[in-house]
């Protein structure tokens, strides 16, 4: 990676950001856009929208502003080598202890910067509160994206990642002309692990105007921990990647083909329907129930147990217990909470 983006890159993963927190972060984003003088705009949740030039259909990369972190203004950020690769990891300045750098999704946001540099016509959407919910993504403005072709966010956690599926419905067409398009050069930078992932901000956005969507790899490790890290290297890939991309795609609408609607009972910040079909072994889209530890499905107990569990919470009550290596084989909100830092377990009895 080139010095300045480097640079970049540093500064942007040192803004202190948390859920419900992120004014410094999001005045540091008005502060380059201004400075740019790149059109944009914020709504009444703080999410931002960008447009840089003009098109019929226009790509939009997409990220959030928030952390899972508190914020501490000691964050500071730490070059090291290792293994011929470059990492980039926080510590509290005054403590000299490791303190979460919010890879996840600050490299995101780096990501959606270097995009609008980058590219002549193009839509950036930087969503607050994505880690209790999806907040400001679930209320994205449609006049700003009812000219926008696919999006592509970079919210998926190391260099290999990306989601086949959010809350198990599919982000394009694996047969259609955009999936065509877009898989051999995936791979080609090394992207081979296509996992079923809970959520993240373009979930509600294809579901609410239809366009298909990517979740790419940004380079984070050990996400939602202090000793979380980024490589530069595999974040230089997703830019790489997303330029390609954005070369094939090019200023076209790709339509998210319609999936056979099920009504699935889902769990996340306290939002859960019932599943009016309960799923077998040869139904098609099991995923969601079958439990990959112990080779069983759910039945209708571990169901309601979910169900009991989650209605007694609102979104925003506890921050995203979710963890997208676990998510594959769980099905019990009691796998997704940190005991070492919740005080509150009233719900697990």
């Amino acid at each position: 990676m080139e010095d300045k983006k480097l640079q970049r890159l540093k500064e942007v993963l040192s803004v202190p950001t948390h859920s419900r927190q992120e004014d410094l972060m999001i005045e540091y984003l008005e502060r380059v856009l201004l400075e740019k003088g790149y059109d944009y705009y914020k709504d009444g949740m703080k999410n931002i929208y960008v447009t840089k030039g003009q098109a019929e259909h226009f790509p939009c990369f997409v990220a959030h502003t928030d952390t899972v972190h508190s914020v501490n203004l000691n964050l500071k950020v730490v070059q090291l080598e290792e293994e011929g690769k470059t990492i980039l990891t926080g510590i509290d300045s005054k403590t000299m202890r490791p303190s979460g750098i919010g890879g996840d999704d600050k490299c995101g946001v780096f990501l959606c910067l270097e995009m609008l540099d980058k590219l002549d016509n193009v839509k950036v959407a930087l969503f607050v509160s994505e880690e209790i919910g999806c907040l400001g993504s679930r209320q994205a403005d449609p006049e700003f994206f009812k000219n926008v072709g696919y999006a592509i966010q970079y919210d998926s956690p190391k260099g290999n990642s990306m989601s086949m599926t959010l809350m198990g419905k599919e982000l394009f067409g694996k047969s259609t002309d955009f999936g065509e398009k877009v898989s051999p050069l995936i791979l080609e930078h090394g992207i081979t692990d296509w996992a079923r992932h809970p959520y993240t901000d373009i979930w509600p956005l294809m579901e609410k105007f239809g366009f298909s969507c990517l979740n790419l790899a940004a380079g984070y490790h050990r996400y939602h921990t202090d000793n979380e890290y980024v490589v530069v290297e595999e974040v230089q890939n997703a830019f790489e990647l997303g330029l390609k991309l954005h070369e094939i795609l090019g200023e076209n609408f790709y339509e998210r083909p319609q999936e056979k609607e099920k009504s699935y009972s889902t769990f996340f910040g306290g939002y859960s329907s019932s599943n009016r079909e309960l799923l077998t072994e040869d139904d098609e889209d099991d995923d969601l129930f079958f439990d990959e530890e112990d080779d069983y499905l759910m039945d209708e107990d571990d169901e309601k147990d979910i169900i009991d569990v989650t209605n007694d919470y609102k979104v925003g009550e506890f921050e995203d217990f979710w963890d997208y290596e676990d998510f594959n084989g769980g099905y019990s909100i009691k796998k997704y909470v940190d005991y070492d830092n919740y005080d509150d377990y009233s719900f697990l009895n």
